[in-house]
């Protein structure tokens, strides 16, 4: 993070967004005043001490430092000819001044500094993200057009790759086919089922007539008006009218249920022909999204199979930033920071918020994660993917790629 913060304020610091612009710049601007109060002061008094350090001392009589330029019935001067003489302990008491006041100067300055570098954290192991829609075939065929290329940009619904439809309009036409001979089958079928049921109706009006015979040949044979031969043979002609009508019922059930069967069957016809149009219609393949072609792998007369990628398209209007934070730099983020995004393509900051934290650290989404139960266990300082979004209304022009490295600083106050 020391590296990070020193880059940053080579290129003169950065500033946290949402409000806090003027805030953050005026304390930036009050601390370089005093970081360079600060080092006029230390270069004055370092010029000050090798100055004196520079001019050569030799002993006297009592102990004290003379120069050498100076004789020995020389008067002791400290500056120009004509001022006040200054006495080794004078000088002494003027350095340990300077140099409180120099160490009250870094007390203060260094609490400042401390202050602006510990509001934000920033990585250099962070890269712009993006969707890479992988386009593919849906069906088997020959491609008879490519209308597109790398690096080419495309709107959405634009037709890219065309295959062959001639397999796929004959399947098209006998599904079409099946669909009408299952309609008319449906038709016979309740024609079918009118004819039973209007035999039916003909069946229980003649066992009606049958039954009312029967209790009219009982009350004659009760009287003896007709003989038993007579009465029993009508009980028989009531009994099979009456069969007659079970077995219409079942026609007609059975006719109906015809009629259901036939029914489903053209449902199932209808969906072997909306299959074979959609088959048809994937013969076109079209951009899902606008963004710029990658990744072209189809040429003209290429044999494609169903889910063969044929090429990618990369997405410029929906990107973010990846940035891959130490464990110990994550203790303060929170979701909708700001953020400061250095894009080193463009040498430019943008501005944005964060927009997740992470659920994990990168190694446990990694294809073989670490186990640390097993062998001897190395204590490693994790990094946790966060992502920032990039503020709307920045990148019109859409110079922003996926792939990009960035410098993201999130700002903690």
């Amino acid at each position: 993070m020391a590296t990070d913060r020193a880059d940053l304020e080579d290129r003169g610091g950065v500033s946290p967004a949402n409000g806090q612009d003027d805030r953050w710049a005026e304390e930036r601007e009050s601390l370089r005043r005093e970081v360079a109060s600060l080092r006029e002061e230390v270069a004055r008094l370092r010029h000050r001490q090798e100055a004196l350090q520079s001019v050569p001392q030799t002993p006297t009589q009592n102990g004290e430092l003379m120069t050498a330029s100076r004789s020995q019935g020389e008067p002791e001067q400290d500056g120009p000819p004509g001022a006040k003489r200054r006495s080794p302990a004078r000088r002494r008491f003027l350095h340990v001044a300077a140099l409180g006041a120099l160490a009250a100067l870094l007390v203060a300055g260094g609490d400042r500094l401390w202050q602006y570098t510990s509001s934000y954290e920033s990585t250099d192991d962070a890269q712009i993200d993006g969707h890479l829609n992988s386009i593919s075939s849906r069906i088997n065929g020959t491609v008879t057009g490519v209308y597109v290329d790398d690096t080419q940009a495309v709107k959405a619904g634009q037709l890219m790759v065309e295959l062959d439809p001639r397999d796929y309009e004959v399947a098209a036409e006998k599904a079409r086919a099946d669909l009408l001979q299952a309609q008319a089958q449906v038709e016979l079928a309740k024609a079918s089922y009118e004819s039973a049921n209007a035999k039916l109706k003909a069946s229980q009006a003649t066992n009606l007539k049958a039954q009312r015979d029967v209790q009219r040949y009982e009350e004659l044979f009760q009287r003896r008006v007709v003989s038993r031969d007579q009465y029993e043979e009508q009980i028989r002609v009531s009994q099979v009218d009456a069969a007659t009508v079970e077995a219409d019922r079942a026609s007609v059930a059975s006719a109906k249920n015809d009629i259901s069967s036939r029914e489903a069957a053209v449902q199932s016809a209808k969906a072997a022909l909306d299959q074979a149009l959609l088959n048809l219609s994937y013969t076109k393949i079209y951009a899902p999204v606008s963004g710029v072609v990658g990744k072209k792998k189809v040429e003209l007369g290429h044999r494609v199979e169903p889910g063969q990628e044929l090429m990618g398209i990369v997405r410029l209007d929906d990107i973010w930033v990846t940035a891959n934070f130490k464990e110990t730099q994550i203790r303060k983020m929170r979701v909708g920071q700001p953020a400061t995004i250095y894009v080193d393509a463009l040498g430019q900051d943008f501005k944005g918020y964060v927009e997740g934290l992470p659920g994990a650290s990168g190694e446990k989404y990694s294809l073989l994660p670490p186990e640390n139960a097993t062998g001897n266990y190395v204590k490693v300082v994790q990094r946790l993917p966060v992502r920032i979004r990039f503020d709307k209304a920045q990148d019109s022009d859409h110079r922003l790629r996926p792939g990009m490295s960035v410098e993201p600083t999130i700002w903690l106050r």
